[in-house]
Parts: C-alpha cells; sequence; structure tokens
C-alpha cells in the first residue's frame, strides 16, 4: 500500500503551479502553431494557382495527389485552402488565436454536413465494381441452382431461386445508372 502525503511546502506549490502555467501554455501554444501550419499549406497551394489551372486541363486531382504525397487527406488539404482564402491574414479572425484547427474546421469552414465529391470516372469505377460483383455473385447461384435437385429440398431451391431474381433486379438499376450518366 502507498502512502501519500500532501506536500504543502511553498517552494513545491510554485513549482506545481508554475508547471501547470507550463502545460497550459504550451498547449495553447501547439493548438495555434496547428492553425499557422495550416494556414500557410494553404497559402502555399494558393500560390500554386496557375500550376494547378494548367493541371485541370490535363483532368489532374491536385488537392487529392498532394494529400497522397504527404499523407494528409485530401478534406484537410482543402479546408486549409478554404481557410487561407477566408482569411488571408490571420489577425482577422473573430476570435483571435483563442482557437484551434478543429473549432476552425467545424466553425468557420463546414455547414455540418459532410460533403462528398466523386467524379464521373470514378462513380463508373464504382459501378463496374457492382457490376462484376453482381456478375459473380449470379454465376454462383445459377450454378447452385443447376446442382440442386428439384423436390429435394424446396425452401433451399426457393432461396436461390429468389437469389438469383434480386441480383437480376439489382444489375437491371445498375444499368439504369449507367445509362443516366452516360446521357449527360
Amino acid at each position: 500500500m502507498v502512502m501519500t502525503t500532501k506536500i504543502t511546502e511553498s517552494w513545491y506549490n510554485s513549482l506545481i503551479e508554475e508547471l501547470a502555467d507550463i502545460i497550459t501554455e504550451t498547449g495553447f501554444t501547439s493548438r495555434w502553431a496547428l492553425v499557422e501550419g495550416y494556414h500557410t499549406v494553404g497559402v502555399r497551394i494558393l500560390q500554386e494557382n496557375d500550376n494547378f489551372e494548367r493541371a485541370k486541363i490535363y483532368k489532374e486531382k491536385i488537392l487529392q495527389r498532394i494529400a497522397e504525397s504527404l499523407g494528409k487527406s485530401e478534406r484537410t488539404l482543402y479546408y486549409a485552402v478554404q481557410f487561407a482564402k477566408m482569411y488571408p491574414d490571420l489577425s482577422l479572425l473573430p476570435e483571435g488565436k483563442n482557437l484551434s484547427w478543429s473549432h476552425i474546421v467545424n466553425k468557420y469552414l463546414t455547414t455540418g454536413e459532410k460533403k462528398v465529391t466523386i467524379t464521373k470516372g470514378d462513380l463508373m469505377k464504382q459501378i463496374e465494381a457492382i457490376k462484376k460483383l453482381l456478375e459473380t455473385r449470379y454465376l454462383e447461384y445459377h450454378q447452385q441452382e443447376e446442382e440442386m435437385v428439384p423436390g429435394y429440398c424446396d425452401l433451399n431451391y426457393d432461396r436461390v431461386k429468389a437469389c438469383i431474381e434480386e441480383i437480376r433486379y439489382l444489375q437491371d438499376q445498375v444499368n439504369k445508372i449507367v445509362e443516366g450518366c452516360t446521357r449527360k
């Protein structure tokens, strides 16, 4: 059993007070340094606008590529750019330095909704993957159907038939989506 005794020496109380101040100050400093860092990242990306405009001609996804190269999320870099656009001068922040990066993102850069943007090319890739998966499942169930002996276990046979019908329905729906995308 460990016994703790309260130290009431003035030197100890002063030490605790000083250490608490250091921890508070470094926490504040590190939060603000992160805000400044993301602001600088946003400003720097905006400075490369001409290069990015040129790259857009070739359908490059600049923020995505930068995010991958840095090991950061594309959304974080997007917020950094938006932050730099909104507040080119950090001294214009309404709340001054009393902000964290998450506070800035939540209060100034989002509306509370998560927005996901997907390109038509990426959508088509996802649809193709869905189509392949559905075709694989269809072939699996169709093979099961062929191997079943009618009347032997009608419950399993009915289940397999229902799965095949559902897969065909989903394939039709995916094809309608593809048709709608290719018309535009």
